[in-house]
């Protein structure tokens, strides 16, 4: 089989390797999608250390594959060769081998023809696809539900109104995840006039952060309330920074209405310095969000079942799989047009 091989900074090969075996209590699957997310442009530009993609592993973990074998230690029905599944990074490979948990996740394998799912299990690292799922859409139910997590951490309702920093493949999903959850009115900040325009395709409302100040457009889209000091603040109940621009926060804090919540998903490298005063006064809540669960991964497929959104447009790249490199070069060279590149591992 074709397997895609980080070799260091600025190195993706594609190498011959053997299709691996499987045991009694895996499965072995055939991936046809594969995206790639911002730890894989990050290890090939300055190392994968230090989020578990080594020199010489397989890579690849937001992807969407097909049964073709299945170990017969399996003994739950619905798991049969020829079906349709979206793999769970983080649970595809037994932990206690030797490998850290970020080994496992980023270095999955999903950009290679082939991987050996280990105890599988549905619900757990197998998540069936429903019929009128798309190959580019199951591609994307891994940023989805990194996205769909953060607004699980929000805990918005229905009706609130939101502001999302950034409009990158996680902001995007954000926004879908929010509308799926009821919350209609979501403002998306970016500087890139091409991610704008996608955050108009999904429904969002789009203002472009380099030219106006987001914190005054919301109270232009949606009112304001008045804080204990009577400074005006934007009608909006959930923040969300999805960019890690060293203004995200700031601007949260200047702009936070009492009671609302900032979900901060992006990594950024910048340190933030914030008023003590601030969070007590306007009552303000800064949440971190990680990854997902088996429950967010559920939930985003339900979605996509019930067509509640079509992400696709986030997707802006395909490549077939002997063009990996030059996938990746567009990805860190084009980031104001690549939001989404996904190579074809399987046409």
């Amino acid at each position: 089989m074709r397997a895609v091989i980080y070799n260091g900074v600025g190195k993706i090969d594609v190498q011959d390797l053997p299709v691996p075996e499987i045991g009694p209590k895996d499965v072995l699957v055939k991936n046809m999608r594969a995206g790639l997310c911002g730890t894989d442009l990050g290890a090939y530009l300055h190392g994968g250390d230090d989020v578990g993609i080594l020199v010489g592993n397989q890579i690849g973990h937001e992807f969407a594959s097909e049964i073709i074998e299945v170990g017969p230690g399996v003994s739950d029905p619905r798991i049969v060769p020829g079906l349709r599944v979206w793999i769970n990074p983080s649970n595809s490979a037994r932990s206690g081998e030797g490998r850290s948990f970020l080994e496992i996740t980023d270095s999955a394998g999903g950009l290679s023809q082939f991987i050996a799912v280990q105890e599988a299990e549905i619900g757990f690292n197998l998540f069936p696809l429903p019929e009128n799922v798309t190959w580019d859409q199951a591609a994307l139910i891994e940023p989805l539900s990194v996205g769909n997590h953060a607004v699980n951490t929000a805990n918005v309702k229905p009706g609130q109104k939101a502001l999302v920093f950034g409009a990158g493949a996680v902001g995007l999903s954000v926004l879908c995840n929010l509308r799926a959850h009821g919350v209609d009115q979501v403002i998306v900040s970016d500087i890139e006039e091409n991610r704008l325009k996608v955050v108009e395709q999904l429904g969002g409302i789009p203002v472009n952060g380099l030219q106006t100040d987001p914190i005054q457009f919301a109270i232009d889209q949606f009112g304001a309330v008045e804080d204990m000091q009577g400074n005006k603040k934007p009608d909006i109940d959930a923040y969300f920074d999805s960019s890690g621009a060293p203004n995200s926060i700031p601007d949260y804090v200047r702009g936070g209405k009492p009671g609302s919540a900032m979900v901060v998903v992006a990594i950024g490298h910048s340190s933030i310095e914030i008023p003590h005063s601030a969070f007590v006064l306007s009552e303000l809540k800064v949440l971190g969000s990680l990854a997902y669960s088996v429950e967010d991964n559920a939930e985003v497929v339900a979605f996509l079942a019930e067509e509640k959104y079509d992400p696709t447009p986030i997707i802006t790249h395909h490549f077939a799989q002997e063009d990996v490199a030059e996938a990746f070069e567009t990805a860190v060279r084009d980031k104001g047009s690549a939001i989404k590149v996904v190579v074809n591992v399987h046409a």
